[in-house]
């Protein structure tokens, strides 16, 4: 039961989410629904003359392989270049593994990073996540603090598949993403998109009258501004969990089978198809963590080869589900007219090394691998950087992570530089101008 208690005058935080909503009963994938909000400001431009730029970031958990995806070496012997050879590409010149016969054939679409590098040989996001090794904000919370969120009731920041241990940092859990878990259950979806039984709309906004029957506490929210901000914020979460246009923007059955059929019946697929759903229903930033495999032995796509197949994994499973899900997702984004204000990001920790080892597969490499990126203005079939013969250490145009965060940055309109807080991720960094323009 809500219980009027007095209010310090000094307090500028607002009403404690308890004393206004009892949001606890009303979480939302273990945030609450209110903290997805409270990064909403009224700065919000009202009148916007275009659509704002969103983020699509694939990060491809364990390290791909560059020889096995976008940066093969058909001429080098058979222990480096591995089992598989290259394709042409609808870019004249370029040419990517075989195994990616569909990102091939729109390869004007996107551009590509062959040069990127740091020393960090480890299994943590950091470097690529944030652009800094001091840094503890994932982009898609400093875009989300940076922009405060986006206009209407869809959650700002939305992260898809396993937990990350790269959150909000420093920002604070204002700037946590909205987790799924899985986006093909639906029915978990909709329960966690919806007010709990307990809960019902009466009882929520009963207290709004409540409230207002108290002359005190009614008094002091007049006289504080950060109180009626944090009276919106609860009012937007409200808003949120009872909104049929939320619940739709998350349900894929709202989709065409044969469309969900192109995007391939598989977590990753899936997750393509709803991040596409999320931008186009106003989600400024989505974030796809590739899955870990089903018996859990191994981190998507670290190809040890500890495991039988090894690299065949490769071929199996990673390639063909990511080429079939990625394709889909830049031709869907283009049909729909959503790829001049999405960028598509698509990246892993490392590559892998040189050599293929004793076990057939290839281990750990942060010393040279690729990128992909797509929108946002970026011009298809722009090929940044190049690798040795090997595909092991950048001969032109090296990137650090820095570089690519910036590069980032600049493309979503954002000025890190503005905050101490953020500043270390791109302050020796410098947007990539072959990407940028």
């Amino acid at each position: 039961m809500f219980r009027p208690e007095p209010v310090p005058p000094q307090n500028c935080r607002g009403p404690s989410r308890r004393e206004i909503l009892q949001v606890g009963a009303c979480s939302l994938l273990g945030l609450s629904m209110a903290d997805l909000f409270h990064s909403r400001s009224a700065a919000m431009n009202p009148h916007p003359r275009k659509r704002d730029r969103s983020c699509i970031f694939v990060y491809l958990a364990g390290g791909p392989s560059q020889l096995e995806t976008f940066d093969p070496k058909p001429q080098a012997p058979v222990e480096i270049r591995g089992p598989w050879s290259d394709i042409a590409t609808s870019v004249p010149g370029t040419r990517i593994s075989e195994l990616l016969p569909q990102l091939a054939a729109c390869a004007d679409q996107f551009a590509l990073i062959r040069s990127l590098h740091h020393t960090n040989s480890d299994h943590k996001p950091i470097p690529m996540i944030t652009g800094s090794p001091e840094q503890t904000a994932s982009y898609g919370a400093a875009f989300t603090y940076l922009t405060k969120g986006s206009p209407g009731i869809m959650p700002p920041y939305v992260h898809m598949g396993g937990n990350i241990s790269v959150k909000a940092g420093a920002l604070g859990g204002s700037f946590e993403p909205l987790e799924v878990r899985d986006p093909r259950d639906a029915d978990d979806l909709h329960a966690r998109l919806t007010l709990p039984p307990e809960v019902p709309i009466e009882r929520l906004t009963g207290r709004e009258g409540l409230l207002g029957s108290i002359d005190r506490r009614r008094k002091w929210l007049e006289e504080s501004g950060a109180a009626r901000h944090q009276e919106a914020c609860h009012q937007r979460a409200l808003e949120t969990l009872t909104s049929s246009q939320v619940r739709a923007a998350f349900d894929l059955r709202k989709e065409a089978e044969a469309l969900r059929d192109r995007y391939g019946a598989n977590f990753f697929g899936q997750s393509c198809l709803l991040s596409r759903r999320l931008i186009e229903a106003g989600t400024r930033f989505v974030q796809i963590m590739w899955y870990e495999r089903e018996d859990g032995f191994a981190v998507g796509w670290d190809v040890h080869g500890y495991d039988a197949p090894g690299l065949g994994r490769m071929e199996q499973h990673l390639c063909p589900r990511f080429d079939q899900g990625l394709s889909a997702l830049l031709e869907d984004l283009k049909q729909r007219g959503l790829m001049n204000s999405t960028l598509v990001c698509v990246v892993g920790e490392f590559g892998r090394t040189p050599t293929i080892n004793r076990h057939g597969g290839r281990d750990h490499w942060p010393y040279c691998f690729s990128a992909l990126l797509a929108g946002a203005g970026i011009r298809g079939g722009v090929v940044v950087g190049a690798s040795d013969a090997r595909a092991a250490y950048p001969v032109a145009r090296p990137v650090k992570p820095v570089d690519f965060a910036a590069t980032i940055y600049h493309l979503l309109g954002v000025d890190v530089g503005r905050d101490d807080r953020l500043r270390s991720a791109v302050f020796e960094g410098s947007p990539i101008h072959e990407l940028c323009g």
